[in-house]
């Protein structure tokens, strides 16, 4: 009921509401009907008389059935849907267009391979923008759809830059630098993101390597409040780089074999898409290698609300690949899965040791209401530093609002949120 008042609030919020005389009376009268209906509630820890029970429960349905009956149907089911939403804002774009919905913010360069933006390339646009912009101010660059082989560096100075392409799979930035090819890891991303308030939203980054030339990053992204959305990170080992401080990725799909989500970020993903893929011969998947390196970081991945299932190009067959949710790149390692799908068979044991040196009481390893074929925690690893979750309010702590304090800087993108678990 109290999630239930959240999304009336922030409903009335709305123009289109606030311009609905009879939409935004409905919406009060639920509010005070909530509001009664959740004080009767909390009496019932202090008297717990039969009749009183009887009677508060029996008021509480009527107000939740007389709110129902006087809202409309999209009403109802955006109440049947809601979780706390911060923001709502959309980005769209039309014929060269860029549009934060609510802030008619347009692109400040066009890059498209057809001739039709300003440049053909994003290096070239990038470069522009560096000694282009004034300020720190939002600067905007739309890639239009194609396949751009690039790499590509956002420096720590080119602060709030938005990247908005045409959508996972069609504005694909790529490339297959790798370490068996002599380059160091880091330098192996097809794009390094260095500046702070850095957002993408629909553009696919791809590194092509393959297994076969072991590390090769599609992303590395070292910005402070970041923000990916609706984009595509597709590798094999080391696919997406989460180096450094504080990172959210939402809707999101990643690809990979071996430590294929690894750094030392604060990072949050959800409603995300992890793919498994099919490693070399020999090789077990593991999904996250997070590098904590004392207990008083605060850093750590957690997963929410996302799914782990096999890549469609995956050709292993269900046993014969063992894939674990992650293993320690450093001994005070932190990684929580929260309310996800593991459509995929994860080895009994859940979690593996990283070259067989792991501070066994040093990690935070934590698993919290998942469901599928891959979730069954009762043969896990019996370390010290793994838990199952039993609460929300255990789980609480890694929500965007307390483990990134998202509120603070998400909303400033106009992208939307769960600020809790």
């Amino acid at each position: 009921m109290s999630k239930t008042r959240e999304a009336l609030k922030h409903l009335l919020a709305m123009p289109r509401i606030m311009n609905d005389a009879r939409a935004k009376m409905i919406l009060l009268d639920c509010l005070e009907l909530y509001a009664n209906a959740i004080n009767h509630l909390r009496n019932l820890t202090s008297r717990m008389n039969q009749n009183d029970v009887r009677k508060w429960f029996g008021v509480t349905m009527v107000n939740h059935q007389a709110c129902l009956k006087h809202s409309n149907k999209l009403f109802v089911d955006m109440l049947h849907e809601y979780k706390p939403l911060a923001s709502t804002l959309s980005i769209t774009h039309n014929h060269g267009f860029v549009r934060l919905a609510e802030e008619g913010t347009q692109a400040n360069l066009v890059v498209a391979q057809d001739g039709s933006g300003d440049f053909y390339t994003i290096t070239e646009a990038i470069e522009v923008a560096e000694n282009q912009r004034n300020g720190t101010d939002i600067f905007v660059i739309y890639v239009k759809a194609g396949i751009y082989k690039e790499n590509i560096v956002i420096k720590r100075f080119m602060i709030n830059l938005i990247l908005v392409g045409d959508g996972i799979d069609a504005t694909v930035i790529t490339n297959d630098k790798n370490i068996y090819d002599g380059l160091l890891t880091s330098n192996t991303a097809t794009v390094q993101v260095w500046g702070q308030g850095f957002v993408a939203v629909g553009i696919t980054f791809e590194n092509t390597a393959g297994p076969e030339k072991q590390q090769a990053i599609a992303l590395l992204s070292g910005s402070d409040l970041s923000v990916f959305y609706k984009c595509s990170f597709k590798g094999y080992q080391d696919t997406l780089c989460l180096l450094e401080n504080r990172q959210f990725l939402r809707e999101c799909d990643i690809y990979g074999t071996v430590d294929f989500i690894f750094g030392d970020a604060s990072a949050v993903l959800q409603n995300c898409n992890i793919y498994v893929r099919t490693p070399l011969p020999g090789q077990e998947n593991t999904i996250t290698a997070q590098g904590r390196n004392n207990l008083g970081s605060n850093t750590g991945f957690v997963i929410q609300d996302s799914r782990v299932t096999m890549a469609p190009d995956s050709t292993q067959t269900d046993g014969l690949v063992m894939t674990f949710l992650g293993r320690p790149w450093r001994d005070y390692s932190r990684v929580v899965y929260i309310k996800c799908d593991l459509d995929v068979v994860i080895d009994p044991a859940g979690w593996l040791p990283y070259r067989g040196n792991t501070a066994f009481d040093r990690v935070y390893y934590a698993e919290y209401m998942n469901k599928g074929k891959g979730s069954n925690t009762s043969g896990r690893i019996t370390w010290p530093g793994y838990h199952v979750l039993t609460t929300d309010e255990e789980a609480e702590q890694f929500s965007v609002r307390m483990f990134l304090s998202g509120e603070s800087w998400i909303p400033k993108t106009g992208l939307p949120f769960y600020y809790d678990i």
